[in-house]
């Protein structure tokens, strides 16, 4: 089970020092506290609350303040977030409902004994995290699929490549292209100088810093806490704002998140990190695809050829794509164009034209290059990757793993 996340919302000060010691016996979760009413808190307490699996607060449902506060405290909730009010043994019924009206998911009687209040927080805990599995459970046991993205040399576009495809395997449909077909999440597992995040004008993302810094095994409750969705349908965990150790991330850690992710998208688009550390294997063990984003100088060519060989080593049967940038589809290949498809042993399939204007003004405005220059070179070489995406990766036949 992983860490869950208690905030204890309180102003007065005997009532937070007894509840809180309650709350430290919670196994497996982090308690934070705000020493403020549920009427005094800002706009950043608020948000700060729906990041938290159970939210205890003091209140007393007579203070009008109070129950405003309330709703907007909890029309704030993410999916999974707990809402226990401590208030008066002796509220009337009357004023249980107005809490319950306002989005309160239990009213708890203070004082309570401490047994009676860690077994209430343990139950909502577990009933919720089960509500959630279930809901994003998937049906038939199939899984979602897999694309890694690595780059050969720094600077050569991957991430460009991978926020870009995981925005084109939306396969938007209806008259406006709003209506998203395919569940997907691009996922920047760049943790040091990872730019997902910047490319889709994504606030700071801490879950991975998370991940790195606290020992446990994400699942799906978490992840759904950890990502933002953007108005597009696509779900985005991006790098944190810190400097994270690479080998911070265990390998089961990584795994888990993976196959998590796989049970609640049909496209998981991983942008990996040029180094090549331990937590990377079983993320390739669950890739259905790798994508490597070359160019054609001759140091490029070489490093494709070494990471090709380094993951075909364990990963033999791994479908590897070799996707030039930065360089329009020749009429006819030159003849370094043939010395380098020999030395890697593939075709290339994939062109994506030089085209920075495009590049410059998606990144500027922190929208995928479909949004911003639907017409450019870039826009159309992406959408003909994800077209051959999707058709050599059917969701639909997708089949968890043994």
């Amino acid at each position: 089970m992983s860490n869950s996340s208690i905030l204890l919302i309180s102003a007065d000060e005997a009532v937070s020092t007894a509840v809180g010691t309650v709350l430290n016996k919670v196994e497996n979760a982090r308690v934070d506290r705000e020493d403020a009413s549920v009427s005094q808190l800002n706009g950043a307490a608020v948000e700060m609350a729906a990041n938290h699996d159970v939210v205890i607060f003091a209140t007393d449902p007579s203070n009008a303040a109070d129950l405003t506060a309330i709703e907007v405290l909890t029309d704030q909730r993410k999916s999974g977030t707990v809402y226990l009010a401590l208030t008066d043994g002796d509220l009337p019924l009357s004023k249980a409902r107005a809490l319950s009206r306002a989005g309160v998911d239990d009213v708890l009687p203070y004082p309570i004994s401490d047994e009676e209040l860690l077994d209430q927080v343990n139950t909502w805990i577990e009933k919720k995290r089960a509500e959630f599995l279930e809901s994003v459970g998937n049906a038939g046991g199939q899984i979602g699929r897999l694309i890694t993205v690595q780059q050969a040399r720094g600077g050569v576009g991957a991430t460009t490549v991978a926020v870009n495809l995981a925005d084109q395997l939306l396969n938007r449909k209806g008259t406006f292209k709003k209506e998203a077909e395919n569940k997907v999440v691009v996922v920047d597992f760049d943790v040091q100088f990872g730019t997902v995040g910047d490319f889709l004008d994504v606030d700071q993302q801490e879950g991975l810093m998370q991940l790195a810094a606290e020992n446990f095994i994400p699942d799906a409750h978490w992840i759904e806490q950890s990502i933002t969705r953007l108005p597009s349908g696509l779900a985005v965990l991006a790098a944190p704002s810190s400097f994270v150790p690479l080998e911070a991330i265990q390998p089961e850690q990584a795994e888990a998140l993976i196959k998590t992710l796989k049970t609640m998208f049909d496209y998981v688009v991983v942008d990996l990190p040029r180094a090549l550390v331990t937590w990377i294997e079983p993320v390739l063990g669950e890739a259905d695809q790798m994508l490597i984003v070359t160019d054609m100088t001759v140091p490029a060519v070489r490093a494709t050829r070494r990471l090709m060989e380094f993951v075909l080593a364990d990963n033999a049967q791994l479908p590897i794509e070799v996707i030039i940038n930065h360089e329009k589809k020749p009429m006819m290949l030159r003849e370094h164009h043939k010395e380098a498809a020999k030395a890697l042993d593939v075709s290339f399939n994939h062109w994506i034209a030089h085209d920075p204007k495009a590049a410059r003004e998606a990144v500027d405005y922190g929208k995928p290059v479909s949004e911003v220059a639907s017409r450019s070179d870039i826009a159309k070489a992406i959408a003909n990757l994800a077209k051959a995406t999707l058709t050599a990766l059917p969701k639909d036949r997708a089949e968890a793993r043994v």
